[in-house]
């Protein structure tokens, strides 16, 4: 139950990002570190094109920014359990970011994408820094092309467009199915009404540092009836542990689902950037759920 924030029309940033990564505590992964996705460097590829993180089990990642500006981020739609087998989606944001390709995004997307395998459902943000453009004073500045590529649900036709103005000025998804209720979801419009509210308060003086709290705030917004099912995941932004059961060909298994990590990614128009994570929810070696927030160091870049 991952969910993304995003403007590409502030002043001051070609794109302020927030996200929050929602999985089980137990699933093994790596925080976010420079890396090719285990490609060793040869011409055009060095070792740290990537700064994500990387799901261990896949070898994938969800979210990440590659060294020319390149930004992707996948969420899972919400969907019953299928015995399909599936390719992994985690592939679509890492061959998007190890791309050297300066093709037009649109283009990019028909390459990227393999039109012969089958996804389970997903939702896939890319941006990518379109020609430069000269402000009033003659400086270049940094702005992005975006487009939303998804399946619809698992097994789906892929198709993809361009993010509507709307959409460039304050955007947001979860896991629910674009053009369908994926809107709806009570966690996507309060976080939309909230990511709206802070980028037009948002002053010249404003810090960096400032900024990054207040979207990590907004990014803790519980819902205020406590969560005690799955189908209740969409009505909270932030998602407290919670057990959830899955079934197998093992048999049945319980494991503690919440909200990992959260994430800034800030890309000003001068072309600096900051990214910003933190853990939120850790499962000790004890297996005991730890709660990060009382203790939080940015990890920063």
């Amino acid at each position: 139950m991952c969910i993304t924030f995003w403007t590409l029309e502030h002043p001051n940033y070609a794109l302020i990002l927030c996200t929050n990564r929602d999985e089980f505590l137990d699933r093994p992964t790596e925080n976010a570190h420079w890396h090719s996705f285990g490609h060793r460097a040869g011409p055009g590829l060095r070792s740290d094109t990537v700064l994500s993180g990387r799901d261990e089990l896949a070898g994938g990642t969800w979210f990440g920014i590659n060294r020319t500006g390149r930004v992707a981020l996948l969420t899972n739609v919400t969907e019953p359990p299928s015995g399909q087998k599936f390719y992994s989606r985690g592939h679509l944001v890492s061959t998007f970011l190890l791309s050297d390709s300066s093709h037009p995004l649109e283009d990019e997307v028909e390459k990227i994408i393999p039109r012969d395998v089958q996804f389970a459902g997903f939702n896939l943000l890319l941006l990518a820094p379109a020609a430069a453009q000269a402000d009033g004073d003659s400086k270049r500045t940094v702005c992005y092309d975006a487009a939303l590529v998804t399946n619809h649900g698992g097994g789906g036709a892929i198709t993809s467009r361009p993010i509507t103005p709307q959409e460039r000025v304050c955007g947001g998804f979860s896991n629910g199915i674009d053009g369908q209720d994926g809107q709806e979801w009570p966690k996507v419009q309060h976080g939309i009404r909230s990511f709206k509210s802070l980028i037009e308060e948002l002053t010249p003086e404003c810090e960096e540092s400032q900024l990054t709290d207040r979207l990590f705030q907004m990014l803790a917004w519980r819902s205020p009836q406590p969560v005690q099912h799955r189908s209740q995941l969409r009505e909270t932004i932030h998602v407290a542990p919670i057990s959830i059961t899955l079934e197998s060909a093992q048999g049945s298994n319980a494991s503690h689902y919440a909200t990992r990590l959260s994430t800034v990614l800030l890309v000003g128009r001068d072309g600096r950037v900051l990214f910003v994570e933190r853990d939120i929810w850790t499962l000790e070696q004890n297996k005991n759920v730890f709660d990060n927030k009382a203790n939080m160091p940015n990890k920063m870049w």
